[in-house]
């Protein structure tokens, strides 16, 4: 039986981050679910967690979700990869492939606030479960005409296809003590690997990214570099290339299953 293709979302976004190609993968013929999370997705929360807390709720989310012993391709986005990089690194037996979109190893992007620097302060000095960040254009986005109705949907609900509009400080932090727990242990993923980054991400940089890409063990791996998206890669210019690439590394596991 072929693998299950698993998608998870960015931090405190929705599973809506994949609403522009999952017609994609059931058209050619991909198993798909989006995995939701407690202290993770959005409206899921229930106060302060910490990253450990996601990642177990995540491996809930994965055994309620999954049969008993079925395979699956883990796929993530933004601090979703990176979640779903830890774990394929707690579930190697089953995880047959992982797919990093746009993985967010570090906040060293070019659209980062000069301010940046000054949340270590916070979270020296415990601030951080006081402080909220919002959002701030490009969102993420290339492609003008999607980021303005990105824009009217934060202004109407507060949140939208790219995740909410503010973001508390703790969370933040927690996704980067979950980002050096992957940098630490990247060395461990074997499965086959595919990353898909664009070259203008505004979030993590492309360098870094490359970096932790030739760290992963695995021999059967390959870097896709898009050159017309910003970050949301799912939302953006290149997403049917995105798809497309998806598809195409998740059908291997289906062609052999069942060849022509």
């Amino acid at each position: 039986m072929p693998a299950l293709l698993v998608l998870i979302h960015g931090l405190f976004s929705s599973p809506q981050e994949f609403g522009l190609i999952n017609n994609s993968f059931r058209l050619a013929g991909i198993e798909v679910i989006a995995l939701e999370i407690d202290g993770y997705t959005d409206g899921h929360q229930r106060g302060m967690s910490q990253w450990r807390d996601w990642l177990k709720a995540a491996s809930d989310a994965l055994d309620a979700a999954v049969p008993p012993g079925r395979r699956v391709i883990l796929a993530g986005l933004c601090v979703g990869g990176v979640l779903a990089a830890a774990l394929a690194l707690e579930r190697k037996a089953q995880t047959q492939g992982l797919a990093l979109l746009s993985p967010t190893f570090d906040y060293d992007g070019w659209g980062q606030s000069r301010w940046r620097h000054l949340r270590h302060v916070a979270y020296a000095l415990k601030l951080d479960r006081f402080i909220r960040i919002a959002e701030r254009e490009p969102y993420g986005i290339k492609n003008e005409r999607i980021r303005r109705w990105v824009i009217e949907e934060l202004k109407a609900r507060r949140k939208s296809a790219v995740g909410p509009a503010l973001l508390p400080l703790w969370a933040i932090h927690e996704a980067e003590r979950l980002m050096a727990h992957v940098r630490a242990n990247i060395w461990q993923i074997g499965c086959r690997t595919l990353v898909i980054h664009a070259r203008e991400d505004e979030l993590s940089a492309l360098p870094g990214v490359e970096r932790m890409f030739h760290e992963i063990a695995a021999k059967d791996k390959s870097l896709v570099v898009l050159e017309n998206s910003y970050h949301m890669i799912t939302i953006d210019n290149d997403r049917a290339r995105v798809a497309a690439e998806l598809a195409r590394f998740v059908r291997r596991d289906i062609d052999v299953a069942d060849p022509l």
